[in-house]
Order: C-alpha cells, then sequence, then structure tokens
C-alpha cells in the first residue's frame, strides 16, 4: 500500500523528466536487488520534485516494493524525527501484530519512544532502560535500521522524506546514519529538497557533504521543461492547446517550472490564452527576478507576493521592483482575479 501522500493530485498529467526517470529506475533496480540506494531529488520550488517522486512510486509499487511518505515541516512544536515518524506510522499501520513484531524485534521499545502507536500493536513492550543521551540515540538509530532492513527483506522497501530543508538535525543525522548501513538491503531512501534553501551553512547541506562520498548516493537535479514539455504539460492538465507563440512567451516567462505554470493556466482565462495575443503583457518580464528575491527571502512567504492579475499592477510595480511595462507597450485587459504564485506544497 501507498501513502495517501502519493494520490493527492496523481491525476496531473507527467511530462517530461526521462532522464531523471532513468537515473531514479536505475536506483530502484539496484535497491530491488539487494543494493540500497539514497536518491536525493534537487529543484526549486514548484519545479516538480515531489511529483517526480510519485511517478517514481508508482513505478516501485507496480513492481512488488512497498513506498511510505514522511514530509517535514518548519513549524515550530514539530517533533523530532517526524518525516521517518510519518513513514513508520504508515508501515504500522498495515502491519500484523506478528510482522511488527517480527520486523522490530528488541529494538521496539526504542522505536516506540517517537512512535507510541507501536505499543497499540505490542502491548507487552517494556520501557527501555536509562541511558546517556548519545547511547539512547545509537540504540534508537541501530534499532530503526534493523527494522527497515528487516522489513525490506520481507518486501523491497522504497521510503520518501519530502521537504528536507525543513529537517530537524535529528532527522538528518538518522538519514546518515541509515544511508550508511542499507548498502546490502532492498532499501531505496529517496529525499527532496529546494536547493535554493540550503546555503553552506545550511545542516542539510553537511548531510549532503557527508553522504555524496557513499557509492550508493544519486543527486537528481530538476530543471524548468523546455517549450515543447510546457506544450504537453497545459494540453494534458488544463486541456489547452497553446499556439507556438504562446508556448514560448509562458516557457520564457516561467522558464518552464510546472508550478508556476498551472498558476498562469488557472488564472488566465483559456480564450485569452488561445486567441488574445495580449494576455502576455500581464506577466511581466521582471517577475522572475522577482520570485528568485522572494524564494530567498523567507521559507513562510508566498513565492511571489507581489504579482497579481488586476488593475493595480501599474500603481505597485515600481514601489516592489518586479519591472515596468516601458513607454509605448500596449495597454493590457483587465483579467478578473489574481495570480498569487504561493503554496505551502512543493509540488
Amino acid at each position: 500500500m501507498v501513502h495517501s501522500h502519493l494520490n493527492r493530485n496523481i491525476s496531473r498529467v507527467f511530462v517530461g523528466r526521462q532522464q531523471e526517470l532513468a537515473e531514479l529506475s536505475a536506483a530502484l533496480d539496484d535497491a530491488m536487488s539487494g543494493q540500497g540506494r539514497l536518491a536525493m531529488l534537487a529543484g526549486e520550488p514548484g519545479i516538480g520534485k515531489t511529483r517526480t517522486a510519485q511517478e517514481l512510486a508508482m513505478m516501485a509499487e507496480g513492481r512488488g516494493t512497498q513506498v511510505h511518505w514522511g514530509r517535514c515541516y518548519e513549524e515550530l512544536g514539530t517533533p523530532p524525527y517526524w518525516a521517518w515518524v510519518q513513514t513508520m506510522r504508515s508501515y504500522i499501520e498495515q502491519a500484523s501484530t506478528e510482522q511488527l513484531a517480527a520486523d522490530m524485534g528488541p529494538g521496539a521499545s526504542y522505536i516506540a519512544e517517537i512512535v507510541p502507536e507501536i505499543r497499540g500493536k505490542l502491548q507487552e513492550l517494556t520501557t527501555p532502560p536509562s541511558l546517556e543521551p548519545e547511547q539512547a540515540r545509537f540504540r534508537l538509530f541501530d534499532s530503526i535500521t534493523t527494522f527497515l532492513k528487516n522489513a525490506a527483506h520481507r518486501q523491497p522497501l522504497m521510503l520518501v522524506l519530502d521537504d528536507l530543508h525543513w529537517a530537524d538535525q535529528s532527522s538528518l543525522l538518522l538519514l546518515e546514519f541509515v544511508a550508511r548501513e542499507i548498502e546490502t538491503s532492498r532499501i531505496l531512501l529517496v529525499g527532496a529538497y529546494r536547493d535554493v534553501e540550503v546555503s553552506r551553512r545550511h545542516p542539510l547541506s553537511q548531510t549532503l557533504g557527508a553522504l555524496v562520498r557513499e557509492k550508493l548516493f544519486y543527486r537528481v537535479q530538476l530543471q524548468g521543461l523546455t517549450q515543447q514539455e510546457v506544450t504537453e504539460f497545459v494540453q494534458g492538465n488544463v486541456g489547452i492547446t497553446l499556439t507556438p507563440e504562446a508556448a514560448g512567451v509562458m516557457h520564457e516567462r516561467t522558464d518552464g517550472n510546472p508550478f508556476f505554470i498551472s498558476e498562469l493556466t488557472r488564472q488566465v482565462p483559456s480564450e485569452n490564452i488561445t486567441e488574445d495575443p495580449e494576455w502576455a503583457s500581464i506577466i511581466p518580464k521582471g517577475v522572475r527576478d522577482g520570485i528568485d528575491g522572494q524564494r530567498t527571502q523567507s521559507r513562510r512567504d508566498c513565492f511571489v507576493r507581489p504579482f497579481r492579475l488586476s488593475h493595480s499592477w501599474d500603481e505597485r510595480r515600481d514601489a516592489q521592483g518586479v519591472g515596468s511595462r516601458g513607454p509605448g507597450f500596449p495597454r493590457r485587459r483587465q483579467y478578473p482575479g489574481q495570480l498569487r504564485l504561493c503554496s505551502g506544497r512543493d509540488g
């Protein structure tokens, strides 16, 4: 069974990424043959990291691999190991008591310290002995790794850890530990993160630096869709057939970012995209610079907070520094609504 995260927006047509999927498929092949792998999907917000992971997850499930998802959050109060906890909860929900006891073995009591649902199925568990913090962490990491390896021995296992740029330090340390222990296991770890948010001092940067030397490590960088892929994406997801000119403008303004394309087609009426050549004038070329600037300011902010499709654009453009239409530029039509390239998800 695949975690419900896989089914969200899965009906959207998947376009492009042939080379990336080939690399990920190779990692899946290795993992299924008993050579554990770690694949990291990197790219800007909205570029399609989660959607690519979903496509790989469907591929894996179709080949008999169990898939479980976890997602990191940036909100204060999020418990340590949260993404890992979600993956293990997903497994626990579908495992029988006998299977869970066999897979977790004597380490179940340590894992239950962060996943209390285990005690609901294994009610005879005792409280683990009190240990020094470093010893307790090692016992926990070793118990989780042993559990995952046992589960993968029964059936190949794929774990997806999404939004790793928000992962807490404990989760990243566990990732390093597990990754180094699965080389001979049928486990594929898949991580996804926004590379624009990972500076050299970011905790994830240190984790990547430690893991990149490992033989099992794959890094897959996602770029924007090509102009032809933009045409296919809009046709498949919205049912609009773009003219070459419209596709070119959309590709130029969005750099092929699927989320931005989706927002654009959602906010601009289809008849304007297909019949009105002036629709593109409401998307100033400076918007892309605004996008990049906003990304680095705050992870809580929208992708492009100042960009609206409304009559107020002319009044706000100078103050917000997202470019000018320039002298002699044809007056645009005032389309209803607004385009806020905002998302709590990465897409």
